[in-house]
């Protein structure tokens, strides 16, 4: 699957803002919908980028349920690296 780089931009804020909330500490629950607050991603589309940050296993999906299919997830320690990589470069 190509990914473009709009995608890619996408899946960092989410990364970025996970990050933010559970304080770059992998394994933190994270309420999908507290997530979701300040990128006003839709339903569909939000699913896509979790979808695809777990295939890239950025990202563990915990629970299912809610608005967006998915309640929760969490950052892994991959996802975690990969946020303070970019973070790091763009200073």
């Amino acid at each position: 699957m190509l990914i473009g780089k709009g995608f890619n931009k996408k899946c960092e804020k989410i990364l970025s803002e996970a990050a933010e909330i559970s304080d770059y500490e992998s394994g933190y629950k994270i309420s999908v919908e507290e997530l979701n607050k300040n990128l006003d991603f839709g339903r569909k589309e939000i699913r896509y980028y979790f979808e695809y940050m777990s295939d890239q296993k950025l990202i563990e999906l915990t629970t299912i349920g809610g608005p967006f299919l998915y309640g929760h997830i969490t950052l892994t320690d991959k996802g975690i690296a990969k946020i303070k990589a970019i973070q790091k470069s763009s200073k």
